[in-house]
């Protein structure tokens, strides 16, 4: 999409950011389930603990990077959003507003878990 106008093209970055976001998240659940399955599984299968090391090693190093890779993006979206607030940017044009820390907003949902009591 070639966007027409500054809104527009605020809003396909937003769009963007928060897709791409979602696409990292995912991968680091899925990371942490294939490792979580690694280390679970070797004793089962009746393998060493030496058995696959180094690619844990690779792997939890490879969910290491991609965890500060989220945190940049996540700085990115915050001052992408911050020049779009100072421009005047309507940067909702292509989806419904995700809820940020601070924004008044809620979702509707309670926290669960650890995070109800903090």
């Amino acid at each position: 999409m070639s966007p027409s106008s500054p809104d527009q093209f605020a809003s396909v970055v937003a769009h963007d950011l928060r897709e791409t976001e979602h696409l990292i998240d995912a991968t680091g659940a899925r990371l942490a389930e294939l490792l979580t399955h690694a280390f679970h599984g070797r004793k089962g299968a009746g393998l060493a603990a030496a058995a696959g090391q180094k690619a844990f090693v690779s792997a939890a190093r490879a969910l290491h990077i991609l965890t500060e890779a989220r945190g940049e993006l996540v700085h990115a979206h915050g001052h992408a959003e911050r020049d779009a607030r100072r421009l005047g940017l309507n940067h909702s044009l292509l989806i419904p507003g995700e809820t940020k820390p601070g924004d008044g907003k809620t979702t509707g949902r309670s926290p669960a878990g650890r995070l109800a009591t903090v």
